[in-house]
């Protein structure tokens, strides 16, 4: 797929976004969170928002190939702005054909003119090709972290449970 060209994503592209994030869920065995119209306004109000997202999407004769879903966050280990990969995917068939790859290029060429410090990205321990693929970008270091996640509903929780109500008790 040589012939294949990564841009930057617009605003008209949200539909595309949402039908290639549905992909996602499907490719790790989830349902969509929110129906397609919810998502398509939530990609809408936040692509190119700030704070918000930006999206890269590989096409070739107007077929949707992938994404690479970013947006910066600060490292506290330079206290810089870094570019955080959130989420990379290629469709099936483009996938071992070089389009990760050039995704990674572009990705490294915007962090680099915003000045941005590093590229940061996670990957499911189970998802083996991935990995395959990541620890093949020179450089690369797997950090030895976990992610941690809370749901609004959880968080809702954690918020109000305020002061001495709160079950747990922490030392600075």
């Amino acid at each position: 797929m040589a012939d294949h060209v990564i841009r930057t994503a617009e605003a008209e592209d949200v539909g595309r976004l949402a039908r290639l994030l549905q992909e996602t869920y499907a490719f790790y065995g989830e349902k969509a969170p929110v129906a397609e119209d919810l998502l398509i306004e939530r990609l809408q109000r936040y692509l190119g928002a700030n704070p918000g997202f930006e999206a890269l999407i590989a096409e070739q004769d107007g077929r949707d190939l992938g994404y690479a879903i970013y947006a910066p966050v600060f490292w506290t280990s330079d206290c810089q702005l870094s570019l955080f990969l959130k989420e990379l995917y290629l469709v099936e068939d483009a996938r071992r054909c070089g389009i990760g790859r050039d995704f990674m290029v572009e990705l490294a060429s915007i962090a680099l003119e915003r000045g941005w410090s590093r590229m940061i990205w996670t990957v499911d321990r189970h998802n083996h090709k991935a990995r395959r693929f990541y620890d093949s970008l020179e450089g690369t270091q797997a950090l030895d972290k976990v992610v941690y996640l809370q749901s609004d509903s959880v968080m809702k929780r954690l918020a109000t449970a305020g002061g001495s109500r709160f079950p747990y008790s922490f030392r600075v």
